[in-house]
């Protein structure tokens, strides 16, 4: 038994370590794009050259183009198209924006209301060094003022008056 590992991490094989551990396997898994680009292109690029060359440099060109077939047919991704590349990093640069631009906003709210607490908190300290019926009463939600301090009618109770049952619509008026 061994007390120095974390579970499900193999350290005894040669391969990459985490290629080797499944659990690490999905860690990194932001892809260059900028790489990916410049990789495809330069391989396009070359491709065309060969096609340009000699009949032993035609079949190298088509040897690579068959290789990328095999690949896809087996399942595996081949990322060498740079149209789709471009398409992913303008995606991807755009998202950053958003994300960027959704997490200024949310600090600015954040800013605005801790200001009004703030706000609120001093208000309220200075009522209370006053003392007497302005100290008392104080909200911690807002600011009380000269309207609300006025005495409300209770709901069910003291409703607006309409007039009389029983008076007609033009002596109301």
């Amino acid at each position: 038994m061994d007390y120095g590992r974390l579970a499900g991490l193999n350290t005894n094989t040669t391969e990459n370590y985490s290629k080797a551990n499944k659990s690490l396997a999905n860690m990194n898994k932001t892809k260059n794009l900028h790489k990916l680009l410049a990789d495809a292109e330069e391989k396009k690029h070359r491709l065309e050259e060969l096609k340009k060359g000699t009949s032993e440099e035609k079949q190298k060109a088509e040897n690579m183009m068959w290789g990328d077939t095999i690949k896809e047919a087996s399942g595996e991704r081949v990322k060498d198209d740079p149209a789709k590349l471009r398409k992913a990093l303008k995606r991807r640069d755009a998202k950053k924006k958003k994300s960027s631009k959704a997490w200024k906003s949310r600090m600015e709210q954040t800013k605005e209301k801790m200001d009004e607490r703030q706000k609120i908190r001093n208000h309220n300290l200075s009522k209370r060094k006053l003392g007497g019926s302005a100290g008392a009463n104080l909200s911690s939600k807002r600011i009380a003022t000269e309207e609300d301090s006025q005495k409300k009618s209770r709901a069910g109770f003291e409703g607006r008056k309409q007039g009389f049952l029983n008076t007609k619509k033009d002596q109301q008026q």
